[in-house]
């Protein structure tokens, strides 16, 4: 109706923040919804965010509804996700004759979603309660079907399990049921739910599509370590949307007009649109009109096959000055290449999880004011013996320093985020990863006078942290320019934190990054630093010699700096 008010997209997006003030007295999320468009701008490399706001939505605000019922479509949203991420699926069900009800992923109460069984039945539970007021109040048919993207895609299958009679369709998008994260702390928790009581695919009476992303271009195969097709015994589907990433499957990747991504969205929309229409009306048009090119539809069934078992090592050593045998503390070990490393601790001692499988990789051990030592694990490995590991104290050559007699410009470099609400962090366990940002050259003489970073959350009661700033070569951290550690007792405070750099002499000519490393602590704490878009991109490494990789959102790590 023309009295109807048009929702916009920063309408969709408000709901977030007054879902967080709903659910969690313990803080106010005041100004999220902004710090929520900067995100997914960033992630989108629109030039400004408030374009996002104004953007206008096919749905009404407070329209008034339709007296008849209708099929009714239930969306689980992705993890700690809400109805913003797939508004225009939203949009497209509706103008085909479906109700929809969006069901956002909270958790348990005040507000947070977590990879377990109580979450999981939150989300469920709510789309329960949700199926039962609009069939009371004949707003929807009996006739029910799931949408679930991500984590919400392993909701509805569980849901389906558990109310087998009351689901008759399920459209997972690209969700957890099928595919491993690759993060061990992440499968875990995945193999704590499909090994659960709960968990019985075989209880599935729904017709079931799995509309997966295209990780591996010449694969035809689901490319997940458990495939719950298999186990699913009645009818079901498999598509495979070729050139696809896992962002593709909400209205995100497509939020911001352009030519752009548009049409493997719209191929998954309609996709999605047909296989429910069929199931819930009757129509017969899904299997005739799926796509006859950028669609993978047939696959071999896979074998059953167990992993290769592999040997666990457990590599224990001590790293001493080679002149004076004296223990290094906090020197840092790692596989090159690969996310496997660990520190020593302050007697210098350490302990690093190894499989037969690097037994042809090359142990790389280096601290600062040290030259580096390789070691090749083949010669090491069969004995296991307790390493000694001496490392020579490296000859520093004085640079010249200029007097300038010109009056030098202060200025803070990098991101000055406070953000409680995004943020970075160190993963669990993994002594001697790193975070750093890039700061940009002035053209002259910089130093740095202060290193400052602001930490949003922590679990820790010790936590200690290196400073390290590299020079940039080829858009990446390079060589550390630093001849001296500069170590940050964190411990479990929150807030902004101050290190004083004047001390060390530190001049730069050229880009450089700055950041920290995490050298000792409990490694079950949580620990999150501040993040936003003044500096668009966090580097990071797992392990000291591992690969750098770089993430869109800047930690909130700056330097004062004189220039």
């Amino acid at each position: 109706m023309s009295t109807d008010t048009t929702a916009s997209f920063f309408d969709l997006v408000l709901l977030l923040e007054k879902r967080s003030n709903f659910y969690d007295d313990t803080k106010r999320y005041d100004g999220l919804t902004d710090e929520v468009l900067q995100y997914i701008c960033a992630g989108l490399n629109c030039p400004d965010y408030n374009l996002l706001k104004s953007i206008k939505t096919n749905s009404y605000v407070n329209a008034k509804p339709v007296a008849q019922p209708f099929p009714l479509i239930i969306y689980f949203a992705g993890f700690n996700g809400m109805s913003y991420e797939n508004y225009q699926l939203f949009d497209s069900l509706a103008r085909n004759g479906f109700v929809v009800a969006a069901v956002s992923s909270i958790g348990v109460y005040p507000g947070n979603m977590t990879m377990d069984a109580a979450g999981l039945f939150e989300q469920i539970n709510d789309a329960r309660f949700v199926i039962e007021h609009l069939t009371k109040n004949n707003t929807a048919t009996r006739a029910v079907g799931l949408v679930g993207y991500s984590w919400g895609g392993l909701a509805s299958v569980i849901m389906a399990m558990a109310e087998p009679d009351k689901v008759k369709a399920i459209v997972s998008l690209d969700g957890s049921e099928q595919f491993s994260y690759g993060n061990p702390e992440d499968d875990e928790s995945l193999n704590r739910i499909r090994e659960a009581s709960f968990f019985n695919p075989n209880a599935v009476r729904a017709s079931f599509l799995y509309l997966d992303s295209d990780y591996a271009v010449d694969d035809d195969l689901p490319d997940s370590v458990y495939n719950i097709s298999d186990h699913i015994l009645g009818d079901k589907w498999y598509l495979k949307i070729d050139h696809s990433k896992h962002e593709d499957f909400t209205s995100l990747s497509v939020v911001v007009p352009n030519d752009v991504g548009h049409d493997v969205y719209d191929a998954i929309q309609q996709l999605t649109i047909n296989y429910l229409s069929d199931k819930l009306t009757g129509t017969h048009v899904f299997e005739e009109r799926i796509p006859s090119k950028g669609i993978t539809k047939k696959f071999s069934q896979p074998q059953a096959t167990a992993p290769r078992a592999t040997d666990k090592i457990l590599l224990k050593g001590l790293v001493q000055d080679l002149t004076t045998n004296l223990p290094l503390p906090y020197a840092t070990l790692g596989i090159l290449n690969k996310d496997q490393g660990t520190t020593t601790d302050s007697k210098g001692e350490f302990q690093l999880p190894l499989q037969d499988t690097n037994v042809h990789d090359t142990l790389r051990i280096s601290m600062i004011g040290y030259e580096p030592r390789e070691i090749y694990l083949k010669d090491i490995v069969p004995a296991q013996k307790r390493l000694r590991i001496r490392l020579r104290e490296k000859s520093v050559e004085l640079k010249e320093v200029g007097i300038v007699e010109k009056k030098l410009v202060t200025k803070v470099l990098g991101n000055k985020t406070e953000s409680k609400f995004f943020g970075g962090k160190f993963a669990h366990g993994d002594l001697g990863s790193e975070l750093a940002i890039r700061i940009k050259s002035k053209g002259r003489p910089t130093y740095l006078e202060k290193f400052c970073f602001n930490i949003s959350y922590n679990t820790a009661d010790t936590a200690t942290f290196r400073v390290t700033i590299y020079e940039a070569k080829n858009g990446l951290p390079s060589q550390n320019i630093l001849t001296r550690d500069i170590l940050v007792r964190a411990n479990n405070r929150t807030g902004k934190i101050e290190v004083d750099l004047s001390e060390y002499n530190i001049a730069v000519n050229d880009d450089f990054f700055i950041g920290l490393q995490w050298i000792a602590g409990r490694t079950t704490s949580g620990i999150v630093f501040s993040a936003g878009f003044a500096n668009k991109g966090t580097f990071y490494r797992k392990a000291s010699e591992a690969r750098w990789k770089k993430y869109p959102m800047g930690v909130g790590f700056n330097v004062t700096a004189k220039y």
